[in-house]
């Protein structure tokens, strides 16, 4: 975690304040002067670099900025109060007041001594100490009322409440680093949208949404970043994108990701305009087995469609292994080489003019195209557009 990042503390102490819109009222809440109250919250408003509050002599009032912060900290506190209540059997204080009291120096030593399975190696990781690394796990594990800590033969481990308590704290830091992500959008004049599509992505799906939002947010920016899925999902959970755009994956191993459908593709084989099987009616089994194919590697959705086709005789010969759409096209404009696309791919391949889908009917069932979120996630108004927009472009195209 880096020293730049709100603190527990700092974010109970401005959802007290603008919960109750009065520092006085906060101060005697939180048993703290006032001036140590208006500490909390200016130390905040340097951290984040934006004004959180009017004051007024009627009271402290959150201002925009204000209000779009108090929705994260409220999430990110009552996730660690949440964490506190699952490990401890018997808090030694308000579950609360524990979750507060919890510093940077904490999260940083008791996650990474979970990864590292020793204070050792935790410091080595950290690059501190160890015995600063023991005193700020000692002290969580005091504070929380509940062991977190067991010697092993290779050092001091975690118990099972300190790993809980790791991962929980881990999946809440990314919280916080979504709140100061939010906070520098909010400070930008632009509106922006980041969208993560797959590499093979629905483009006429996107450009239609992003024509969409501009009549209606036309100061708005759609930033595109591919990728491949697991990278794309980091991506997503450090709040460098605002979702993923493609082929839901349904992955069971991250309850942190939500699936949206918008709409059930199908594949189609594709070659390119001329092709010698483009020039008659149905293409037949036999036809597509006299050609060289381009593929994606084994496993994937479009090389399960594939087998599928062939999957009462020998499959024909993949030439090619790729993902690269641009490499994909390339090569059967240049050759007799044919392919599995999506349907919603092949129609931008058509309008392209370089490759056109054959007469043949590739058995069901297509991909599910969908949203895929953080399952926390609060969309800006922006964002919020963008994903109705979507929406609306993939029943348009289930109309076709």
């Amino acid at each position: 975690m880096e020293s730049t990042l709100p603190s527990f503390w700092h974010l109970r102490v401005f959802e007290t304040v603008a919960r109750l819109e009065s520092v006085s009222r906060a101060s005697q809440e939180l048993l703290r002067s006032q001036p140590a109250v208006t500490k909390s919250i200016v130390k905040l408003e340097s951290v984040l670099g934006v004004t959180l509050f009017d004051r007024a002599t009627t009271g402290t009032y959150p201002t925009a900025a204000g209000v779009a912060v108090l929705v994260r900290a409220r999430k990110i506190l009552a996730a660690a109060e949440q964490a506190v209540l699952e490990i401890a059997d018997r808090p030694v204080a308000q579950p609360l007041a524990v979750a507060t009291a919890i510093t940077r120096a904490h999260m940083r030593a008791v996650i990474a001594i979970a990864e590292a399975k020793s204070f050792y190696g935790a410091a080595g990781l950290l690059a501190i100490s160890e015995a600063s690394l023991q005193r700020a796990a000692r002290q969580l594990e005091q504070n929380v009322g509940c062991k977190l800590y067991r010697n092993t033969a290779a050092g001091v481990a975690t118990t099972k409440a300190g790993t809980e308590l790791a991962r929980r704290l881990s999946l809440i830091g990314g919280q916080i680093e979504a709140l100061v992500a939010d906070v520098e959008r909010f400070k930008h004049a632009e509106q922006t949208v980041v969208v993560g599509v797959l590499l093979l992505d629905p483009t006429i799906l996107l450009t239609r949404a992003i024509r969409e939002l501009s009549e209606t947010f036309e100061n708005a920016k759609v930033v595109v970043v591919s990728g491949g899925y697991d990278a794309l999902l980091k991506k997503l959970h450090a709040n460098n994108i605002d979702f993923i755009i493609g082929i839901l994956k349904r992955p069971d191993y991250d309850a942190e990701a939500k699936e949206e459908a918008l709409y059930q593709d199908r594949y189609c084989v594709v070659a390119r305009n001329g092709h010698p099987l483009a020039k008659g009616g149905v293409v037949s089994l036999k036809g597509l087995r006299e050609y060289d194919w381009i593929l994606p590697q084994h496993g994937s959705p479009r090389r399960l469609a594939f087998e599928q086709i062939f999957l009462d005789g020998p499959s024909p010969r993949a030439k090619v292994e790729t993902y690269s759409l641009s490499t994909i096209r390339l090569t059967l404009a240049e050759s007799n080489a044919l392919t599995v696309l999506s349907w919603t791919e092949a129609l931008c391949e058509q309008r392209i003019g370089l490759l056109a889908p054959l007469n043949f009917e590739v058995p069901p069932p297509g991909p599910v195209i969908g949203l895929t979120t953080r399952r926390e996630w609060e969309p800006t108004a922006v964002q919020a557009a963008f994903v109705d927009a979507l929406r609306k472009a993939s029943r348009e195209l289930l109309l076709r």
